[in-house]
């Protein structure tokens, strides 16, 4: 008997059990299903991704100087008049903050920027200059009106500096030089991610992310096993016989990751099958990707095997962790909080959902290993806690 006699009893155990076959192999299909099909409005194609002009307020708040100074009314208008700003973005200007606001509210306008009284004294003094937002209704055209004037911003500051650090004459001799024939550029162009013409469905996102949190629940089915063997006393028998503990638990870990494994492979074949899922270019990172999670599922099922008293806690402490993770990731719905979106990047789900959407979307092959990369780093982390607590607590019958 070695590691491979034990995984290969353990797969057949597990596959016996009718629950483990519905939970693990049916349950993720219909919830791609339901999901995908429930929620299909509010993901679009790619026409949608790019949306129509964005009625931007301005707002400026320099009582002293009559609405702002000549330099700065003339950049901004400069950036708002270029050809490509100018196609996304239509401008109104407000002398108060509530008149802005209440055109918020009626949905006169979409987003709005308030120039603070101290923003042209911050940019002439190089220190940071920023405008604030007054958002909208619709938190694309909100990202969108963000993106543009953080741009004038950025190049306001750039000019400024360079002005510093060259002179003004300088400046002036490289802007004559540069007006023959040139026209004004605001550096900005429009691109949509991913394919061209094409972007993900919603069953592609929930195919996505139901297969990272289901390859996780196979992480359940090594801690029940684990607490199995000690709670019917067959973990005796096991170690009466010529194996280390070791070889015990590593030919458990193997089966179950076997059948988290199968698991992956099973849903990616349905869902390109019977639901028209397409994941992509990249069968190889897919397959990098599945074993990540395989790897972050058992360690997981293990820490929590060797930390809980019972099966019960077990289960319960594992699955919290599962629904947790996977809430904050963006799994059942995108979540656009920034700072659920700085805690999603500490977990498995928001890493193996950004790799598989990423591959779907034929992203350059940087960003797909970036994704998987940082989705090793959280596997590397956990790893190392399971050892340090199998050192500790180790594997056997108390």
């Amino acid at each position: 008997m070695n590691i491979w006699h034990i995984c290969i009893f353990e797969l057949r155990r597990i596959l016996k059990i009718r629950s483990v076959v519905l939970n693990l192999f049916i349950l993720p299909l219909l919830l791609i299903l339901i999901l995908g099909t429930a929620l299909s409005s509010t993901m679009g194609t790619a026409d949608d991704v790019i949306p129509d002009t964005v009625r931007v307020g301005i707002i400026q708040m320099n009582p002293e100087l009559g609405g702002g100074s000549d330099t700065l009314n003339q950049a901004l208008d400069t950036f708002v008049n270029s050809p490509v700003v100018a196609e996304m973005v239509k401008v109104q200007n407000f002398t108060t903050k509530e008149e802005a606001v209440h055109s918020l509210r009626t949905g006169k306008l979409d987003f709005a920027v308030l120039i603070p009284s101290d923003f042209e004294q911050n940019v002439m003094m190089g220190k940071e200059a920023r405008l604030q937002w007054i958002r909208g209704k619709d938190n694309t055209l909100n990202t969108l009106g963000e993106t543009l004037f953080t741009r004038f911003t950025d190049e306001l500051n750039r000019k400024m500096a360079m002005t510093k650090v060259l002179g003004p004459e300088v400046m002036a001799a490289m802007a004559s030089y540069s007006e023959p024939g040139a026209t004004n550029s605001t550096s900005i162009a429009v691109i949509n991610p991913g394919k061209t013409g094409t972007a993900y469905s919603s069953s592609q996102y929930y195919a996505a992310s139901m297969l990272a949190m289901f390859m996780l629940y196979s992480g359940m089915t090594t801690s029940t096993s684990l607490f199995g063997e000690r709670d019917n006393k067959t973990l005796i028998r096991l170690q009466a016989a010529p194996l280390g503990n070791g070889v015990i638990f590593a030919g458990k870990i193997v089966g179950n990751s076997l059948l988290a494994f199968l698991q992956a492979t099973m849903i990616i074949l349905m869902t390109y099958w019977f639901y028209g899922v397409d994941w992509g270019t990249h069968p190889w990172y897919i397959v990098l990707t599945c074993l990540l999670i395989t790897l972050a599922s058992m360690t997981l099922g293990v820490i929590v095997a060797l930390v809980c008293k019972s099966t019960a806690s077990a289960s319960a402490t594992l699955q919290g962790i599962i629904v947790a993770m996977t809430f904050i990731s963006g799994g059942f719905r995108p979540i656009p909080v920034d700072f659920v979106q700085r805690i999603s990047e500490f977990t498995v789900n928001h890493w193996a959902l950004q790799s598989f959407l990423r591959m779907m979307l034929d992203a350059p092959v940087g960003e797909i290993i970036y994704s998987i990369l940082m989705l090793g780093v959280v596997c590397a982390v956990l790893l190392a806690i399971s050892g340090l607590i199998y050192r500790k607590a180790g594997y056997r019958y108390e």
